[in-house]
């Protein structure tokens, strides 16, 4: 509908005509596009003929009838490209004389004379700043987050052109007045368009340089004095919180859900685990304890805030592509934010490839899994932590630029000491120790971890045999007893250990047996397990970024074709970053059961 020289087309989004106001302004007229659908004004037949018969409106004919039936502003390039007060991109405003689109005259209620302004960073993403604003200002995508209103902040409006991540509608909110931003040719990204933005980009950054040379005082002139880039490092006060928009589910579960959200201030993709909210949540009195379930949630979001796992101490590496790896290469997920209201929910890091069982692994990388958690769960016993519910769907993994797993999902942490054990009843049935079953010990602490990963190591590089049938309660509104449970386990036991002795004896099977073990005192600790693994020659620390990788690996820099998946466009005030990944496969997000345990007891295993 519109042709390869549009940059962005703006309408009127409020229902007090404040908006349809303010763009018909004279100051408007270079960009001003007068509505052309609606009724004709004068006949165009004679009242005596008769309605042709046979003649129907193209789709195309009732589209442009649709998009054209209000008042816009056509943003071209051509017209946009003229202007040589470009130092801060698109500014919109009161202030006719800093403002390309002015949202109306001085003293607008709400309005400031720079209110916010567009920009493209040199990566071709788009932005919107708010640096100058009094009252703030807020952006909606897909409906979302229209009253976020926010000051001194950054949104990010859309990822560089042909990129299918995207928002489907875009509005700007200042006050009582909203607007709709569109851009219709940036997301096809034909060559014409890119080449369009890039001049853009040069003619701000230009006029950016212009404005500090010849203006000393540019702030004393009221100038903005930013790069056309530059966003908040900060939020700019701490009730202000980030503003998340929520693109797609991931996973659903009987806590609630996961979704992938995207973060506004720099376009980074991650994860929002939101829990379904107690009951009667929101009628509790000022004196009320807080209920059992936010607690468990506060538990969870601090086990993963308080136990990041990073590598040994390495340099920097710079890779190919330009892509940066530090050392501190996670084996634990990365939370962020808890937020308790309006719906408790913690924002952690977002991985695309979703978990292991989602991707096809080949033996090599299964060996690096193993001794990567097993790294991991060495830092998690040394904390006190326990997880309780090792299984593939709660091993996260990413691939670029090497292999990489990450631990998920602290839901049910406990706290453990010197005299009580762990005992609720925990974990998938085939992967869980033999302690964890009711009636079978009087509590059960770190070594079920290694347990259920020697289980789950055992089914990636073996084959694991069938379990039996799940025992079911003998009659109706009864559970399952404890000799049926111990029938159950001592069957599935008895399987798994007959597999074992039936392997030929490699420096693989000599870890396993030690872990598949079902007398706890006999069963090693992590640590045991990661150093005859580094003996036997089955695993070793990779020199680029120090994390346990199979000792086949040949430990390549090289990224795959691609970039890094999960991260986010260039942030303007950060070290640059790299777009959003876009082919891969999404999968449901879990994440872990954990408990606190005593060091001591973990140390002497």
């Amino acid at each position: 509908m519109y042709g390869p020289d549009v940059f962005a087309v703006v309408t009127a989004h409020d229902h007090k005509n404040k908006a349809s106001s303010a763009l018909g302004l004279e100051h408007n007229s270079r960009w001003f596009c007068k509505a052309t659908g609606g009724v004709a004004l004068e006949p165009t037949m004679d009242s005596r003929e008769t309605t042709p018969a046979g003649v129907s409106q193209s789709d195309d004919d009732r589209e442009e009838e649709v998009a054209s039936n209000v008042n816009r502003l056509v943003v071209s390039f051509s017209k946009l490209l003229a202007l040589e007060n470009l130092e801060n991109g698109l500014q919109l405003g009161t202030n006719p004389i800093l403002s390309h689109i002015l949202l109306g005259h001085r003293g607008t209620k709400g309005i400031s004379g720079r209110q916010c302004n567009i920009t493209v960073d040199e990566t071709l993403n788009i932005w919107l700043h708010d640096y100058h604003s009094t009252h703030g200002t807020a952006v909606g995508q897909n409906g979302q987050n229209q009253k976020e209103v926010r000051r001194k902040e950054t949104w990010l409006l859309a990822y560089p052109p042909s990129a299918p991540d995207g928002f489907e509608e875009t509005t700007i909110h200042c006050s009582n007045l909203a607007v709709k931003l569109e851009f219709p040719n940036h997301r096809a990204g034909t060559s014409h368009h890119v080449e369009n933005l890039r001049a853009f980009v040069m003619k701000c950054q230009g006029a950016a340089k212009r404005s500090k040379a010849d203006s000393p005082g540019v702030e004393a002139l009221g100038l903005d004095s930013e790069p056309s880039t530059q966003a908040p490092s900060e939020a700019p006060t701490p009730r202000d919180r980030l503003v998340y928009y929520a693109v797609k589910t991931i996973g659903v579960g009987t806590f609630g859900k996961v979704l992938k959200v995207i973060k506004a201030r720099d376009g980074k993709a991650l994860a929002a685990k939101i829990f379904n909210p107690p009951p009667n949540g929101n009628k509790r009195r000022r004196n009320d304890p807080d209920p059992d379930s936010l607690i468990k949630i506060r538990r969870e979001f601090a086990i993963m805030r308080d136990n990041p796992h990073a590598s040994f101490a390495a340099p920097l590496i710079v890779l190919p592509h330009n892509v940066e790896l530090t050392t501190a290469q996670p084996n634990v997920v990365q939370v962020f934010e808890l937020r308790e209201t309006p719906e408790p929910t913690i924002i952690m890091d977002y991985y695309p490839l979703g978990n292991i069982t989602d991707t096809n692994t080949a033996y090599d990388e299964y060996v690096s899994a193993w001794g990567q958690i097993l790294d991991g769960l060495k830092h998690l016993h040394a904390k006190g932590v326990v997880h309780r519910d090792l299984k593939p769907e709660n091993i996260l993994v990413e691939r670029n630029p090497l292999f990489k797993v990450i631990v998920a999902d602290f839901g049910m942490a406990k706290v453990a000491t010197d005299t009580t054990l762990l005992q609720t009843f925990c974990g998938t049935l085939k992967y869980a120790a033999p302690e964890v079953f009711p009636g079978l010990s009087s509590g059960h602490g770190p070594l079920v971890d290694i347990f259920s990963l020697g289980v789950m190591v055992y089914e990636w590089i073996y084959t694991l045999p069938d379990p039996p049938s799940v025992p079911a309660p003998r009659k109706r509104n009864e559970q399952v007893s404890d000799k049926q449970w111990y029938t159950w386990l001592d069957e599935w036991v008895g399987l798994l250990l007959d597999k074992l002795e039936d392997e030929e004896d490699d420096s693989a099977i000599q870890i396993l047996v030690h872990m598949v073990e079902t007398k706890v005192t006999l069963r090693w600790s992590a640590t045991k397990c990661l150093v005859q693994g580094f003996k036997s020659g089955l695993f070793k620390r990779r020199v680029a970024d120090g994390l346990v990788g199979c000792a086949s690996d040949p430990d390549d820099l090289d990224p795959p074709t691609g970039e890094r998946e999960g991260l986010g466009p260039k942030t303007p005030t950060a070290p640059p970053s790299l777009s959003p990944d876009i082919g891969l496969t999404e999968s449901a997000v879990t994440i872990i059961d954990g408990a606190m345990w005593n060091k001591e007891s973990v140390s002497s295993q």
